[in-house]
């Protein structure tokens, strides 16, 4: 078992810096199997969740294998031809919706895209006439994504330089919960952004439902490649103390959540974790959606939190 950290009372909320409680979960790596049992402690005033024990920078690479799906790229004919049916649909379903669809009327700029990948999203942008700037740690996913038109640089925000005030937007889809400490990661983003400038933000909402209902087996506590799990007022606190001003904050459903936790349930594991079986089952999941969506609609709120927050001028 793994060391389980500071006693309850000694850390502070990554989110809003009050003490955190004790454990209120305990789980395993469920979709790439990394050795130990990792501890999640809640915050008793935001109910964010900290992922323990804590991970130096080495330790946090070695949870991401080759084959972890944002980095993935040795797909045969058939697997790539379902990925970019399915990057097409997210692509375009994501600018129609919360946060990026605030960008959807704003003329052409630069924006920023945290922890990009193969530049899936970024390269939408590329194709809208946008200069794109990523951040990624990985050098296999940096590559791909500068094929695909995007400034992509390699390693974190601790440790690559950005000009002050020069994006129109940032964006954090479904990256700032990969932190350790957010509140800094926002703040380094806050001073690269323009003044009134946009930052969007898409995390796992830990206080859904689905999250209180499956404890350590809802899929998008992902331990332990994330740190911070956020509840709505953990990162309304967390943006504040960056600077940032929130403008709204809704929740969404995601496409994978609840058939990839019913698995979890079922299995205590990922059955199909990279490649063609992967592809296909994301894109099989597309059809339980509505079902989840209404689930989602009757339990008041889903298993993503949208933001979009702006730096005050």
């Amino acid at each position: 078992m793994n060391t389980p950290g500071p006693p309850a009372g000694e850390a502070p909320c990554p989110a809003c810096e009050t003490l955190l409680g004790e454990t209120c979960l305990w789980g395993t790596d469920r979709l790439h199997g990394t050795a130990g049992e990792f501890q999640v402690r809640c915050c008793p005033n935001c109910g964010s969740g900290t992922t323990f024990p804590p991970a130096q920078a080495a330790e946090l690479a070695s949870f991401y294998p080759r084959t972890y799906g944002p980095y993935d790229d040795r797909l045969g004919r058939v697997a790539s031809i379902i990925s970019r049916g399915i990057r097409w649909h997210q692509g375009r379903r994501a600018l129609r919706t919360s946060p990026l669809n605030a960008l959807r009327v704003a003329h052409a700029g630069r924006v920023l895209d945290v922890g990009c990948g193969r530049g899936d999203l970024a390269a939408v942008f590329v194709k809208r006439g946008w200069q794109a700037t990523g951040v990624e740690p990985s050098a296999s996913a940096c590559a791909a994504a500068r094929a695909r038109g995007v400034d992509a640089r390699q390693g974190t925000l601790d440790d690559i330089s950005l000009p002050n005030d020069d994006f129109d937007a940032a964006i954090f889809q479904h990256s700032l919960e990969h932190t350790s400490d957010p509140v800094a990661q926002l703040a380094k983003v806050r001073a690269a952004v323009r003044s009134g400038g946009f930052v969007l933000i898409t995390v796992p909402n830990f206080g859904s439902w689905q999250r209180r209902r499956f404890g350590n087996r809802w899929y998008h506590l992902d331990l332990p490649r994330h740190r911070v799990h956020f509840t709505g007022k953990g990162l309304e606190a967390a943006l504040g103390r960056a600077g940032l001003e929130v403008e709204s904050m809704t929740t969404s459903t995601s496409t994978v959540g609840l058939p990839a936790t019913i698995q979890y349930v079922i299995a205590e594991r990922c059955l199909f974790p990279r490649g063609l079986s992967l592809r296909v089952a994301s894109g099989l999941c597309m059809l339980v959606q509505p079902l989840a969506a209404v689930l989602d609609r009757l339990r008041v709120g889903g298993d993503q939190l949208h933001v979009v927050a702006r730096r005050p001028g």
